[in-house]
């Protein structure tokens, strides 16, 4: 297969599905979604061995300055004015209002691919709320691996005398894990949830720029944030939620974009499509 972009018939595609609208809406979603699906992410957390300030602390690294703190301020509070037994009880509808920034998802993607749902009202809800327990598991099972990683590469480099050069290595490895860990997160996204199903190599090319897109854009829009742009100054005390929900909104576009590639690609190998015009 040929991972061969048609760069006029993406943009095409991109103008005439609307997506910067459509990621506006999606955005909207996410940001309802966003502190359940953390506040699920922190009750998971609380089962294993991962400080739950250690998942926190690294959304400041992707978030400015003030997003962040809105976020990890809203989230402490959340976890620490709720009773126990009800957390347990709770988790229940933080899964299910956590699971409608997928429903969203997998309308944006059905849109990517040019295709109406055709799967039931309870499948799509099933399928949402799968997803969001696995992207927990996923993301705490990276976290364990960096974590445990960064020991046992400590441990290595102190019994068996590696040098220097080893743990610059094993500290880039590191990262070469979270890398291909939002890949095969993008993957089994552009995969699974749409109602139209591509082969697993017609969903990498999108997984690969989703991930790398994303990591571009956040970093660049934190450093943006944090160095020049003064929120506080033209929205005030609302300047955090703006900044967090511009986020999610770069974050819905480089979603439906990475969709919009592998449904070109897929037409370019002769996938068929309801809409031709695009070839």
């Amino acid at each position: 297969m040929k991972w061969k972009i048609n760069i006029k018939g993406l943009i095409k595609r991109i103008i005439d599905d609307e997506i910067f609208a459509l990621a506006s809406q999606l955005s909207y979603s996410l940001l309802l979604a966003f502190f359940p699906f953390l506040i699920f992410l922190m009750t998971l957390i609380g089962f294993s061995s991962i400080n739950s300030e250690l998942v926190l602390s690294e959304l400041s690294n992707i978030l400015p300055t003030s997003a962040y703190e809105l976020v990890r301020n809203t989230v402490v509070e959340i976890l620490e004015t709720r009773n126990t037994n009800l957390l347990s009880f709770g988790i229940i509808l933080t899964l299910w209002t956590a699971s409608s920034g997928f429903r969203s998802v997998i309308k944006g993607i059905n849109k990517a691919y040019d295709e109406k749902e055709k799967r039931s009202l309870f499948k799509v809800i099933g399928i949402s709320i799968i997803s969001t327990l696995g992207l927990g598991f996923l993301i705490i099972i990276t976290i364990l691996l960096l974590v445990f990683g960064q020991i046992i590469g400590s441990l290595l480099a102190k019994k068996m005398g590696f040098s220097y050069l080893f743990n610059i290595i094993w500290y880039l490895l590191r990262y070469v894990i979270i890398i291909f860990s939002m890949i095969t997160i993008f993957a089994l996204i552009y995969h699974y949830i749409p109602s139209r199903r591509l082969k697993w190599r017609e969903v990498i090319p999108g997984a690969i720029f989703s991930t790398l897109g994303w990591i571009v854009v956040s970093f660049g829009f934190a450093f943006y944030v944090n160095n020049f742009g003064d929120y506080s100054k033209v929205y005030g005390s609302i300047g955090a939620v703006i900044i967090l929900l511009t986020w999610l909104y770069l974050t819905s576009v480089i979603i439906i974009i990475g969709g919009e590639i592998n449904a070109s690609i897929a037409i370019d190998n002769g996938v068929k499509y309801k809409d031709k015009s695009y070839r």
